[in-house]
């Protein structure tokens, strides 16, 4: 290994962690500084936690060890720093410190703090770098804003990769900041304004954006009332609404869209715009609907189905099964190639069975995409009812070119459901059935 150049072992060794790629310079005399050229800086706190310190030796032992090791690397572009948040008290606003210091040197900074589940306050004095490409944060931290001037001290014009994985932000300020970004996964598990005096009035998406992540994993949010997605280059689309109450979203015409993801709490103002979104996302190839998003459609006062002229796959997910909703989608996903339906029983599901006598009738015409191109259907969560058993017959017999069909029962599989499903004639002689 000794005959490589300087700049490729440097490169094996920005796989390490810094402290062990630091231990390289044991080998020889030229490993004794090599490791000084490594452009990754990964620190985590790990070893400073023994039984032979207590946990303030160990805190200040890591902070005496950043500013020792960090001044020493003269290439660094990416800082990866991982530490225990929830053990240092108030000694964790050094580690912000050495945030701020990163930021504004790196092109690439990753940081996660393991909490114990308190808040941490950040209050950066000036977040501004023109050549930070990416950057995630992680942990339980509030991340203030009250002291930037967003026009001077919050700005980065070359970020593509943002990922927050946090409890409160003020996105749209932040965002204002970054021009170019390509990339956004936000994450907010506790995210509110309540407590804070600044309360905006929409999240606005960057121009340029192609993913889009938003997620609120929280029941009780107070949120902006405007969601703008106004965002004409959008690949790839997530929304996960469950806590908040976005009154208005604005949309535009996304003709480079691949895959779409939609879970949106059923809440009124919901109800109003979903079907919205749901006509600008009629360019999709992927298109995964959740049972809150359909109770949303299904409850809209007036519901227009766009024709899904890319569409390949589709994943549905009802509370309680809709066939009729399933065909009218079919109808219009002529090019559709799998299908994947799962359904959560409703509590007259469990203990009301008479419902399982009525089964459904036959649409006058079969969906394009049912002869020609539906090649796969999953069936998750069947309940063995007779509108179940109709649908997954029908499928059965008019899917002319499908090759696999998999059934996945909430009950232990019986043999003679399996007997009975196997009798069926098939539309494709290919047509391999697993019931499970």
């Amino acid at each position: 290994m000794d005959t490589l150049p300087d700049d490729i072992l440097c490169h094996i060794l920005s796989f390490l962690p810094t402290r062990t790629s630091m231990a390289t310079s044991l080998l020889s005399r030229r490993w004794r500084y090599l490791w000084r050229n490594v452009q990754l800086l990964d620190l985590n706190d790990d070893f400073c936690f023994t039984n032979e310190r207590s946990v303030l030796k160990a805190e200040h032992y890591f902070l005496d060890f950043l500013e020792a090791v960090v001044p020493r690397f003269d290439r660094v572009r990416k800082f990866r720093l991982s530490c225990q948040a929830g053990d240092y008290g108030d000694v964790y606003e050094y580690l912000f410190d050495w945030i701020d210091y990163a930021i504004r040197r790196v092109w690439q900074l990753h940081l996660s703090m393991k909490t114990d589940g308190e808040n941490y306050f950040w209050r950066p004095s000036y977040m501004r770098c023109t050549w930070l490409l990416s950057l995630v944060l992680e942990g339980n931290i509030d991340i203030l804003l009250e002291y930037l001037d967003p026009g001077r001290n919050l700005f980065f014009p070359s970020l593509k990769y943002l990922k927050l994985d946090i409890t409160y932000v003020d996105l749209d300020r932040f965002l204002s900041g970054c021009p170019n970004l390509e990339f956004l996964c936000a994450t907010f598990n506790e995210f509110t304004t309540e407590d804070y005096d600044y309360h905006p009035e929409a999240i606005r998406m960057p121009r340029e954006l192609k993913s889009l992540i938003l997620k609120e994993h929280c029941s009780h949010v107070i949120t902006p009332e405007h969601l703008e997605i106004d965002t004409p280059s959008l690949e790839c689309l997530y929304l996960s609404l469950r806590g908040g109450d976005y009154k208005q979203i604005l949309v535009c015409d996304y003709p480079n869209m691949k895959k779409a993801r939609l879970d949106i709490s059923p809440k009124p103002s919901h109800v109003a715009w979903v079907p919205k979104l749901f006509l600008a996302l009629c360019k999709t190839e992927f298109l995964a609907l959740d049972r809150t998003t359909i109770q949303c459609l299904l409850r809209a006062p007036v519901l227009e189905l766009p024709n899904f002229c890319n569409l390949i796959q589709l994943q549905v997910f009802f509370q309680g099964f809709e066939s009729r909703l399933l065909i009218d989608l079919l109808h219009n996903c002529p090019k559709l190639q799998a299908l994947l339906v799962g359904v959560y029983p409703t509590i007259d599901d469990y203990f009301n069975r008479s419902y399982q006598e009525n089964g459904w009738t036959q649409p006058n015409s079969i969906p394009n995409c049912v002869i020609s191109h539906l090649n796969h259907f999953e069936y998750w969560g069947c309940y063995n009812t007779a509108e179940e058993n109709d649908f997954i017959t029908y499928i059965l017999q008019k899917g002319l070119v499908l090759k696999t069909m998999r059934i996945a029962l909430y009950e232990p599989v019986k043999p003679e459901l399996y007997e009975a499903l196997s009798n069926i004639p098939r539309g494709s002689s290919m047509c391999r059935l697993e019931v499970v």
